[in-house]
């Protein structure tokens, strides 16, 4: 025989069984990769799953899966309502901080980081203006915890120089004992109090600092009604909801065209500034399989792709570089409004040990 007809042959064989392999693994039904992720950034999540899902990914060369997005609240986890065992938890979790996945590590939860962040959302105070020009002094003071503060122990718009009508200063923020976003919040209050963006035990403890933010705490007429979404409320319902909150950008972008039918919105970044970024984190326990590890790990590399954190700012997230790119329609109309573009948006906010955040939020829920 030929050496060439060997070859051929070789070659006829080889592909007939790379044929029959991939007929084999897709033959297979696929391994169902679970991952938990806070709802804050779950559009583009389940936008970039389904999109990773349609590759029909395969791991280790022999293993078809498919990732499975469920909710699950950052605070559920690292305080223990939300109960993972060895034998059932998901395979990745994605919280709205690392913080979250440091609070979950020391309460004995087997996580690592497969990837530091996916993508940000920094906090951002937003208002109507008729509102925000009366607590900024037509913007002689910056719109900040100082002045939103005295506002909140004040009570009343009448007392601050506006309208009677308006009644009760409204504030808005997400529940700080169920969301992240929400302690986030009170996280970056403390450090706007103490001029510092290392919170200690101490600080969060400090009366006079309690005294402060206790009646901002008290200036969120409904926490129910905000539901998960208090960007939303304001959308539905105006002043009757809240006149000022400070929220993820996020929220207030995918929720800006219908918050601006009702008034004008005005946006400024706190100096203390508490970014939420959503990390990656996997299950690594000895139970813990290779094919679990390798499609996390190729769920994480997806994620971030170039295209994956393009569309990430269109659902008003920041790639992980933190700048947001001006040609992106989500930001593009929030300029005007204040939102802005670069990644310098205030003094990081480093948040206490869990144990000294589990005693603010005890003290935040007796408020």
């Amino acid at each position: 025989m030929k050496r060439g007809t060997i070859f051929i042959g070789l070659f006829i064989l080889l592909a007939a069984g790379i044929i029959a392999a991939s007929r084999f693994i897709s033959s297979q039904p696929p391994l169902e990769i679970r991952v938990a992720a806070d709802a804050t950034a779950n559009a583009w999540l389940q936008h970039a799953v389904n999109a990773f899902n349609a590759t029909d990914p395969v791991v280790n060369g022999t293993r078809r899966v498919r990732v499975v997005l469920e909710p699950v609240d950052d605070l559920k986890v690292w305080l223990g309502s939300q109960t993972w065992t060895a034998v059932a938890h998901p395979a990745a979790w994605i919280p709205a901080s690392s913080a979250s996945v440091r609070y979950a590590v020391e309460g004995g939860l087997p996580f690592e980081l497969a990837a530091a962040s996916l993508a940000q959302s920094p906090l951002v105070w937003g208002g109507f203006a008729s509102r925000v020009n009366v607590l900024t002094q037509n913007g002689a003071q910056p719109f900040d915890w100082p002045a939103v503060a005295a506002a909140a122990k004040v009570e009343s718009w009448t007392a601050l120089g506006g309208d009677p009508a308006w009644q009760f200063v409204k504030l808005a923020f997400a529940q700080p004992t169920s969301k992240m976003s929400g302690l986030a919040v009170m996280f970056s209050g403390a450090a706007a109090f103490h001029e510092t963006g290392n919170l200690t035990g101490e600080a969060l403890r400090a009366r006079a600092f309690r005294d402060w933010m206790q009646p901002v705490i008290r200036s969120v007429p409904n926490f129910s009604t905000l539901a998960g979404d208090p960007a939303a409320a304001m959308a539905r319902q105006g002043t009757a909801t809240a006149d000022v909150a400070l929220l993820p950008e996020v929220d207030w972008l995918v929720n800006l065209s219908r918050l601006q039918r009702i008034e004008e919105v005005v946006f400024a970044y706190p100096a203390y500034q508490f970014v939420l970024d959503f990390p990656l984190a996997r299950w690594n326990d000895p139970q813990t399989g290779a094919d679990e590890r390798a499609a996390v790990d190729a769920l994480a590399a997806w994620l971030l792709a170039p295209a994956q954190q393009a569309q990430a700012l269109e659902y008003g997230l920041r790639p992980v570089n933190g700048s947001a790119a001006p040609e992106t329609a989500l930001f593009a109309a929030g300029a005007a409004s204040g939102i802005r573009y670069d990644a310098a948006l205030g003094q990081p906010v480093t948040p206490p040990a869990r144990a000294d955040a589990q005693g603010y939020i005890n003290w935040i829920a007796s408020n």
